[in-house]
């Protein structure tokens, strides 16, 4: 009956339109679940973690959208400690998708939050040796645990993996064990890594210089370094890290002796072992240097290196003699000597004019020799096989002679010529400068200051500095006297120190000292005195001016240099330890940030008895 009622066309379309129906409630439940998830997701990003956590608990029912609230879902959960419910959650999770890494390692840092360590671990080992041989799984395994700072299964995963499969992992567990604090297994690796990749050295150098960043982790390297060596006899690549590793330290002589041994398997012909030389005069280990040099000079008189090694050490020597108070004439002739026996049997070319230009110098400044002298320096600059960079040197050196024979218009023609044809070069900046410092020894501190103003700008940073800092010193003494009677006096005593006249220059300092009394170039007299006094020998005597800075000028510009150079003076020259400790620890409490703060506390610790390693 009721078939007849309803026409056929339009019973056709009632099945049609339940169709319909289901999809279109189909798409309102997915368009509310939607907004559940950017709701709850917005209730998360604004830390409202309890309304977030109820439309999640809601969601994480439906099994297929526990990938996307995964993450914030078990933060809120981990955030209220509601670890029952997370372990329930995780057990949840694993089973919507046995194959996620991510929620086995979840549930296993539940385990653990649970204080329930031995279930954490053998869950993990279980999930690890279901995935051992995908090392793509293991890998990523691994570094979500990193991320999670979970170093132990870290660790688990590539040691597994190494374990079944064929590949190495040397470079992801260095950054591990980087992460994880753990320096010396870091090193092991890639120690291990250049076992067995040579040509990484470069990159494992790299890597540990940026990591270790403190001298005690750095310190770690070398007993590793030479048990590598021993047991790798055939490979030089732990001899050259070794020698990498010295001079990182500046342990010099340790890294020519691991280049010796280098030298004579691939034939160097000496010149790693000169550059390890320079290296140790360039930064002023000279004890080191001259063994070095010695060293080529006597084992290679055949070779190419011989003739730079045999200057290089008469350098080093002379380096020495001028450090080592009271400079000894003897010493100065001995020197003088020998740079005569180069220039002798080589003759007067690029390669000896140094040795040329040295000579002339110790023979001005040290044997009083200022005529012989002009005539050599004369002689090299006349040379057309000169560079003509060290014939503008040669310039410079006889303007400095002038000026020691009192004769400073000379000195600035000479400096003015150089500054001339070398407008750009450092050179030319630095042959300005010795024309400012003249006009300054002369009294005219306008014209000085002028100068030393452009200089202030230079490109080379020694210059700059240098200028900088006579500039202030001009400056500020001017500013504050009606008269520039101190300023005067004290810059004619610079150039009686300039001339080596020293007897006379802290006779001048103590009228100064007096006359002046109160005035702020006192802490810069004491200091200059001190430094005579130091150059005199006279090491007990050079304590007092610097004594005198702590006590009355304790926070004025020398205070940290007075403290830290009494320290060095108490324990080389006057080898007083317990002196030299009180003023180091006091360096450490009173000076932070100083530029000596590591040397002191190095010293500091080798009186005390630490083992800290020595060059």
């Amino acid at each position: 009956m009721l078939k007849t009622l309803i026409p056929q066309k339009i019973r056709k379309a009632i099945p049609l339109i339940g169709v319909g129906l289901f999809f279109i409630q189909i798409g309102f439940a997915q368009n509310k679940t939607e907004e559940k998830l950017d709701l709850a997701q917005e209730y998360y990003k604004t830390e409202e973690y309890d309304k977030a956590l109820d439309l999640y608990r809601d969601l994480s029912k439906q099994k297929n959208l526990i990938n996307q609230i995964h993450e914030n879902y078990l933060s809120i959960l981990l955030k209220k400690e509601l670890y029952k419910e997370a372990d329930k959650y995780l057990k949840k999770a694993v089973k919507s998708d046995e194959s996620n890494a991510v929620y086995h390692v979840d549930y296993s840092r539940i385990k653990l939050l649970e204080k329930d360590t031995v279930t954490a671990d053998k869950y993990f080992d279980t999930f690890i040796k279901e995935i051992a041989v995908n090392t793509t799984k293991l890998r990523y395994t691994a570094l979500y645990c990193l991320d999670l700072n979970l170093f132990k299964y870290t660790e688990s995963c590539y040691r597994i993996g190494e374990k079944n499969s064929n590949e190495l992992f040397y470079y992801e567990l260095a950054d591990l064990y980087y992460k994880w604090g753990k320096y010396d297994k870091m090193i092991d690796e890639y120690l291990q890594l250049l076992t067995l990749k040579p040509d990484q050295l470069e990159y494992v150098q790299v890597a540990l210089q940026d990591r270790l960043t403190t001298e005690e982790d750095f310190e770690l390297l070398e007993p590793q370094l030479l048990t590598k060596v021993q047991k790798n006899a055939d490979m030089t690549v732990f001899n050259e890290m070794i020698v990498w590793y010295y001079l990182q330290q500046k342990k010099f002589y340790g890294a020519f002796i691991q280049a010796r041994a280098l030298d004579k398997r691939l034939r160097l012909e000496g010149y790693k072992i000169l550059e390890i030389g320079r290296l140790a005069k360039n930064n002023q280990d000279y004890k080191n240097a001259q063994k070095i040099f010695q060293y080529l000079v006597d084992r290679y008189k055949e070779y190419a290196v011989y003739p730079v090694a045999r200057k290089f050490l008469i350098e080093t020597k002379e380096a020495i003699v001028k450090n080592t108070y009271p400079i000894d004439r003897t010493e100065i002739e001995s020197l003088v000597k020998d740079y005569q026996q180069i220039v002798k049997e080589m003759g007067l070319n690029a390669q000896t004019a140094d040795a040329m230009r040295n000579m002339a110098l110790l023979q001005a400044f040290y044997l009083n020799q200022r005529d012989s002298a002009i005539v050599e320096l004369k002689e090299l600059i006349n040379n057309r096989n000169i560079p003509k960079s060290l014939i503008s040197q040669a310039k410079l050196d006889l303007g400095d002679i002038y000026l020691l024979k009192d004769e400073p218009w000379e000195a600035s023609l000479l400096y003015s010529q150089v500054a001339k044809s070398n407008r750009e070069l450092k050179i030319g900046h630095e042959a300005k400068l010795k024309n400012a410092k003249l006009y300054y020894y002369t009294g005219d501190f306008k014209l000085a200051q002028s100068q030393l103003d452009v200089l202030k700008l230079a490109t080379s940073r020694t210059i700059s500095n240098d200028a900088m800092e006579l500039s202030m010193l001009i400056g500020d003494n001017l500013n504050l006297d009606t008269t520039s009677l101190a300023m005067e006096a004290y810059a004619a005593v610079d150039l009686l120190i300039f001339q080596g006249q020293y007897d006379k220059a802290l006779d001048s300092y103590e009228q100064m000292l007096v006359k002046f009394k109160g005035h702020r170039l006192t802490d810069e007299i004491l200091w200059q005195k001190a430094q005579l006094l130091i150059k005199l020998g006279k090491y007990e005597e050079a304590t007092e001016p610097l004594k005198e800075i702590l006590e009355f000028h304790r926070y004025d510009i020398w205070a940290d240099d007075a403290n830290y150079l009494l320290g060095t003076i108490y324990q080389d020259q006057l080898k007083d330890k317990e002196q030299a400790m009180n003023y180091f620890k006091d360096h450490l409490i009173n000076y932070k940030g100083s530029v000596y703060e590591v040397d002191a506390r190095k010293r500091f610790r080798r009186l005390r008895g630490d083992n800290v390693n020595k060059s």
